[in-house]
């Protein structure tokens, strides 16, 4: 067993025993449940957030909640898409500091107490991949009088702890109706579920009515996301600097580079600086970043939370990927949205026709390396969505 797998696995079980004498400590506080109150959870990444959020409407318009005031425990992250996109149908969020959560006692403590003692009478822990340290935790803390959340994904070293610690604290556990679904329609299982209908939601969707347009931008774009927070699945710089000199050679739209404030040293690797076709945009506000892609004529991005958003608001996105999640956060189904196209390593590429394969061998890791892709595959699909050449 590898030392860093120790070290994690050792720190978990730190982080439990913590967490139990919390839970334990706090329980001791009797509080009274406020009825028509619902506490909503959702702590995972913003392109998970993405698939999420138009379900948070069929909630608040059910036959069964529409007179609860809800609340949005919600990872911080994407507090600022949440705060201006879902106020419509949120009364009051809460915001997990996800590494604060795990690293700090007195973090840890004061919000499971918080949470307590706000006597929510129901709670929905939203997340597919439900976890033990996090959305279980707050369930465990709220110990509101119905507690409903997702039966879980599969991960075989997961779903024995699930079942043998957290999966007894819920009063309902939805199925899926089958274990390889896109996220989204995952979801939509789940909301179905709880709101006794089938849900019409076709897709996820964003509207950018109201944000302001970036000034540093003035001609048409095709928006470059070349950074990730997994080494794994980070196509190399060098490549994504082909892809940006064939997109200046043959078209003449300009090229922005964008992403974290963190990845702003990319620009430098694939950007050309004597060029003032070549923007450099990293480091917007996510509500930046949407209007950026909103606008765009495509984007080409790793598997990341930009892919999602280009779903969310139409505009043609490029996905590279090792196949890792393949199944379920890509390749995105044709009715949710066509103009997604996810590029693989030729293994994979040449196995699309059995989708149902794919899906159970890579759903949850690759073994595929992401420079298998090569440049010319990720040509051929630009000429595909902008055309042969136009410059």
């Amino acid at each position: 067993m590898k030392l860093n797998t120790v070290i994690v696995k050792v720190s978990n079980f730190f982080n439990y025993v913590v967490l139990y004498l919390i839970l334990k400590v706090i329980a001791f506080k009797k509080v009274t449940m406020k009825e028509r109150t619902l506490l909503l959870i959702r702590l995972d990444a913003i392109g998970d957030y993405i698939l999420f959020r138009n379900f948070i409407e069929s909630i608040k318009k059910s036959t069964q909640y529409r007179n609860y005031k809800i609340t949005l425990c919600g990872n911080k992250i994407w507090k600022e898409l949440s705060e201006i996109f879902d106020q419509e149908y949120v009364d009051d969020f809460i915001w997990i500091d996800r590494k604060k959560f795990y690293n700090e006692v007195s973090y840890k403590f004061n919000l499971l107490r918080q949470i307590h003692e706000r006597g929510f009478e129901v709670t929905i822990e939203a997340t597919y991949s439900r976890e033990i340290l996090y959305g279980d935790a707050i369930v465990r803390a709220a110990n509101s009088r119905t507690s409903i959340g997702s039966i879980g994904s599969k991960e075989k070293h997961v779903v024995w702890k699930r079942k043998l610690l957290t999966d007894r604290i819920y009063s309902q556990l939805i199925s899926l109706s089958t274990d390889s679904l896109f996220e989204f329609y995952t979801n939509k299982e789940f909301f179905s579920a709880i709101v006794n209908e089938q849900l019409n939601i076709v897709k996820p969707e964003l509207s950018v009515n109201g944000i302001q347009k970036s000034e540093k931008i003035r001609n048409k774009y095709v928006v470059i996301f070349p950074g990730t927070n997994e080494i794994s699945r980070m196509w190399p710089s060098a490549n994504f600097k082909e892809i940006a000199d064939y997109l200046w050679q043959s078209y003449s739209y300009d090229i922005v580079l964008s992403g974290s404030k963190n990845e702003s040293y990319l620009f430098d690797l694939i950007g050309n600086n004597f060029e003032r076709r070549f923007v450099n945009l990293f480091g917007n506000t996510l509500t930046e970043l949407t209007r950026l892609i909103a606008d765009a004529q495509l984007v080409i991005s790793n598997d990341t939370s930009a892919v999602h958003i280009s779903a969310a608001v139409n505009t043609p996105v490029i996905c590279i990927s090792s196949g890792q999640y393949f199944g379920r956060f890509q390749p995105y189904p044709q009715e949710v949205f066509a103009k997604a196209f996810s590029i693989y390593p030729p293994a994979v590429m040449n196995e699309l026709h059995n989708h149902e394969h794919l899906s159970q061998k890579y759903r949850y890791g690759s073994d595929r390396n992401i420079n298998e892709v090569t440049p010319d595959a990720v040509k051929k699909v630009v000429q595909k969505i902008l055309g042969t050449r136009n410059k």
